[in-house]
């Protein structure tokens, strides 16, 4: 029992030394992350970081709130794993992406999601792909969405309204405010004039097409606003990808890899952790008895070691890996300045609209067919 637990005597004493000092400032944590969520998600990123940075930390301190040492929204609201499943599900990899998919995982309203190029939409396709999920897409302009939001509150299914415009059916606020109340037994909710029963299990996401939409402040204050729109540090690393895979794609396939495993391992490690933890809490009375415990202890530190290990050894891989695909960076940042001036042209002109996935099957099309310029070695 000692040897099983003597790998983590070191971890734990800095775990409880850090859980005192964010205890003393919880309160201030607390409120900044959760006007994170209720209030950042429609702004881009150097207004979020003008807005809590600037903003709400000074007000905090003139307040005399305590807050955490170097604290960031973003770590309070998901730890290492949730951040590597997110990213393994297919949302972009860049800050502003990950604090997106934070907001959408803890907010409390709906999510309404900014998203033109479908960023938001293919992430949460992937994320409530498996069948128990029960995932419906529906658009407002379909005359049987009542009836296949109804079943869904009932049943506990997830529901994605895309393409929403800036008018929203004023059948659908008793959900948006989510007027649930109790009648016997059972929980219920108003919806085209009838009662129907209410299922915790219910989860409904909002998307629109529109870069810049105007909804009434009522619609405002009861759905969590999330803007998706990509960035364009977040485009070049995607483009990176492609130019990789094209002039590379033995390269691409080894960061990918590398990184679905470190995904994996972060995931492992923390599930080991909890594991760990459940099996302590659950341990008899006399705990030298349960042999079963002991010997899943072993198991499980021996597990954690050889993660650790595969985890340094793969962080030695990614920096030579890194370092071989720098070289196809100008192209990539080239192609994503490109992008965000093509779509500046619809201020000039509403007809000039262009899609991410048209850029890219275009972007795509170009390395298929560029020349190799003289002296360069293929």
């Amino acid at each position: 029992l000692i040897g099983g637990l003597s790998s983590e005597r070191a971890r734990w004493t800095v775990e409880v030394d850090a859980l005192k000092v964010q205890e003393s400032n919880i309160t201030g944590d607390v409120l900044l992350a959760s006007a994170f969520v209720s209030y950042a998600g429609a702004f881009d990123a150097p207004n979020r970081v003008k807005l809590w940075q600037q903003t709400w930390m000074q007000d905090l301190v003139n307040r005399d709130i305590a807050t955490s040492e170097g604290v960031d929204p973003l770590k309070l609201l998901s730890t290492d794993a949730q951040v590597a499943q997110m990213v393994s599900e297919g949302i972009p990899a860049d800050r502003i992406s990950l604090e997106n998919g934070a907001m959408v995982s803890n907010a409390k309203r709906w999510p309404l999601l900014i998203d033109p190029q479908l960023q938001a939409m293919n992430w949460l396709r992937v994320r409530f792909e498996d069948p128990k999920y029960q995932l419906q897409v529906i658009q407002m302009n379909n005359p049987k969405w009542m009836p296949i939001l109804s079943n869904a509150i009932s049943e506990g299914t997830v529901v994605f309204i895309e393409n929403l415009t800036e008018e929203v059916d004023a059948s659908i606020e008793p959900v948006l405010a989510r007027e649930v109340y109790k009648k016997g037994y059972g929980r219920y909710l108003n919806l085209g004039g009838e009662a129907i029963e209410y299922d915790d299990k219910f989860q409904l996401f909002m998307q629109t097409r529109l870069f810049n939409p105007v909804y009434l402040p009522e619609i405002q204050a009861q759905v969590t606003m999330i803007n998706f729109i990509a960035t364009e540090g977040g485009l070049e690393d995607q483009l990176l990808a492609k130019v990789v895979a094209h002039e590379a794609p033995e390269l691409e396939l080894r960061k990918q890899e590398l990184q679905r495993k470190f995904n994996q391992y972060k995931i492992q490690l923390i599930n080991l952790e909890d594991e760990l933890l459940e099996r302590l809490a659950n341990a008899p009375d006399d705990i030298l008895s349960d042999v079963p415990l002991i010997e899943g202890l072993e198991a499980t530190k021996a597990t954690a070691e050889e993660v650790n290990k595969a985890v340094e050894l793969g962080k030695a891989t990614e920096a030579e890996i890194n370092k071989s695909r720098e070289l196809y960076r100008p192209a990539a940042s080239e192609g994503a300045m490109l992008y965000f001036i093509v779509t500046a042209l619809a201020v000039v002109d509403h007809m000039y609209q262009y899609s991410l996935g048209a850029f890219e099957y275009f972007f795509a099309k170009a390395l298929d067919t560029a020349e190799i310029p003289e002296g360069e070695i293929t």
